[in-house]
């Protein structure tokens, strides 16, 4: 939606300080190959080589840095090949793939044949089901919120790394999507799907629809992958199916199945392209999501479908550009938007190195595990462009852990990751608009448990990154917001908001960079829609929300529903119990 905490242009939320320039990452080793002040090595190739004969067994995973040392990586040269960026061929690299395609359904030879989340993901217009800056709800929730076109630079502050505008307002750090004017009812009064009713209470937030659950679902057994938008429809992406419903009504405008030969989806892209293009893994038997499809949310169809490399891919993290799908996983790389041939792989420093690769949008950040028995530094961090594969961080950062690499996307613009297994730890990274990394803060505060972060390809916000600030909601006794300085690593304030029963991120922010909640009051009680002021955690009311008299099927339930509020003022709430309205909306009197 429109409210995140960074311009899809990439320009400063109105109101916010940029933060000083970090100080630089350790330079890299003494000694390294390649030229002084240089990249020693220039980590991608044009495209995925070719695969083995149709049937050809595929080793599981060993690790978190899948494939084993020793064996070849998913793009390598051949042996004799120098390490490094090369042009793509003439022909586009068009053969790189030994699965042909077969009309009608799907090629996965041999054995039964994936976000992220996301990270996963965002509603309507938005592209994934976090639209926030750096919202580390961020990304967290992968929401996406509609966002009208004509404002998309204005309001459409990016949240989790979908490249292009995302219409998804999920955590901050999430991009939004552009997407077509969505116009929401004048009145509270819906009339499509269950509930909803005439009339309502002035001033505050009234039922106006609820999407009908669909037949086939099954309680229990879907989880919710992301939330796009396009014109005038909001899309819902589980394990189970892609839905779509009209925003002015919430009736079904289209839907698509698993897919016959896959299992099921498992991991999509956090929001969509400005084409309405989104992206989604199929899990064709075994846990194995190497199969990437292209969603078209305009016409409700998969545009192609591809099997990606060699390798298994249990749970990739997928982005969306105007020109390819950037995939992250045991590898990185990307695929055309507009066929799904392959466009460029990462290719590590050395022979013996595992990469792991996690989408951040625009770009890709890839951690390596390098083990040769002459390697001086056993582990890197570099960040990488999308649409290209080319190097995009002015230098390599070192890592000291043995398993160390990044385990969240916080939010894409500024980027901000969440990192597992340091030498202390794990921890948060914010890096500045050059990618220079900054202060790292640890994720666990003296005295408190560690924090609950969502990054891009959640579904469900528990984080949101604006500014300089990360906003976390934590759950003890009593759930409050607490208010992080990304620059020092210190906490600035925490609020429960005086909330009854507890309260809830929204996914994003609005255009001021401020945070929103939803907050329970208790039972027989609206709930409340309120902003939190960046300073010290004020509260500030922007109405109650108002169940009407079908409440149950307007469930405010903090615990399993993301919410989202889109450019047009309507509040959007999306569930993860395959129970409840898949998806819900509330407009103001």
């Amino acid at each position: 939606m429109a409210d995140q905490q960074t311009q899809l242009d990439g320009a400063a939320v109105p109101g916010q300080a940029a933060p000083p320039a970090p100080a630089a990452p350790p330079a890299p080793p003494a000694g390294a190959p390649g030229a002084a002040g240089a990249y020693a090595y220039a980590p991608t190739a044009p495209a995925f080589p070719s695969q083995g004969p149709a049937g050809a067994p595929q080793a599981p995973p060993v690790g978190p840095y899948d494939p084993s040392p020793g064996q070849p990586q998913f793009g390598a040269p051949a042996a004799g090949q120098q390490y490094g960026y090369t042009a793509p061929p003439a022909d586009g690299g068009a053969a790189g793939y030994g699965y042909p395609q077969q009309a009608g359904g799907y090629g996965y030879p041999g054995a039964p044949a994936p976000v992220a989340p996301q990270k996963r993901n965002p509603v309507m217009v938005w592209g994934g089901i976090i639209g926030g800056v750096l919202a580390i709800a961020i990304v967290a929730a992968l929401i996406v919120l509609f966002t009208d076109d004509n404002k998309k630079k204005d309001d459409q502050p990016t949240a989790s790394g979908g490249t292009t505008g995302q219409v998804t307002g999920g955590p901050s750090g999430d991009a939004t999507a552009t997407g077509g004017t969505v116009t929401a009812p004048a009145t509270g009064g819906g009339t499509g799907g269950t509930g909803g009713g005439g009339g309502g209470k002035a001033g505050a937030y009234n039922p106006a629809w609820a999407a009908d659950k669909p037949a086939s679902s099954v309680s229990g057994s879907t989880r919710m992958l992301a939330i796009w938008g396009a014109e005038k429809v909001a899309v819902r992406a589980d394990t189970t199916g892609i839905r779509a419903v009209n925003t002015s009504d919430g009736k079904e405008a289209w839907n698509i199945p698993v897919p016959s030969g896959a299992k099921e989806f498992c991991s999509a892209s956090y929001s969509a392209n400005s084409k309405h293009i989104a992206a989604i893994a199929l899990n064709t038997g075994d846990s194995d999501c190497s199969t990437i499809a292209a969603v078209d949310l305009t016409t409700g169809k998969l545009s192609w479908t591809v099997k990606v490399g060699q390798s298994r891919m249990s749970s990739p993290t997928l982005t969306v550009t105007d020109k390819v799908v950037g995939i992250g996983a045991n590898t990185a790389a990307a695929v055309n938007i507009a066929d799904g041939s392959a466009a460029w792989s990462f290719q590590p420093r050395e022979k013996d190195c595992s990469v792991y690769g996690t989408v951040a949008g625009a770009q890709i950040v890839v951690t390596d595990r390098c083990y040769g028995l002459n390697t001086t530094v056993k582990s890197q961090l570099v960040i990488v462009e999308t649409d290209t594969g080319k190097v995009a961080s002015p230098a390599p950062i070192n890592l000291a852990g043995s398993i160390e690499r990044v385990d969240k996307v916080l939010s894409e613009q500024p980027l901000v990751v969440a990192m597992s297994s340091g030498p202390n730890g794990d921890y948060v990274m914010p890096f500045d608009k050059t990618n220079k990394a900054g202060t790292q803060m640890p994720v666990k505060e003296p005295g408190y448990d560690s924090l609950r972060l969502s990054g891009l390809g959640d579904a469900i916000t528990q984080s949101v990154v604006s500014g300089t600030t990360l906003y976390v909601q934590t759950n003890p006794t009593k759930p409050s917001v607490n208010a992080y300085d990304l620059n020092t690593g210190k906490r600035i304030w925490s609020t429960d908001g005086k909330a009854k029963d507890g309260l809830r991120l929204v996914s994003g922010t609005d255009k001021d960079g401020k945070v929103r909640v939803v907050m329970d009051m208790g039972y027989g009680t609206d709930a409340k829609l309120a902003s939190l002021a960046p300073a010290d955690g004020a509260v500030s009311e922007l109405g109650t929300i108002a169940l009407g008299k079908d409440s149950s099927s307007f469930s405010i339930s903090l615990s399993s529903n993301e919410f989202v509020l889109n450019s047009d003022g309507a509040l959007y709430g999306f569930s993860r119990s395959s129970i409840d309205p898949p998806v819900f909306k509330f407009v103001k009197k």
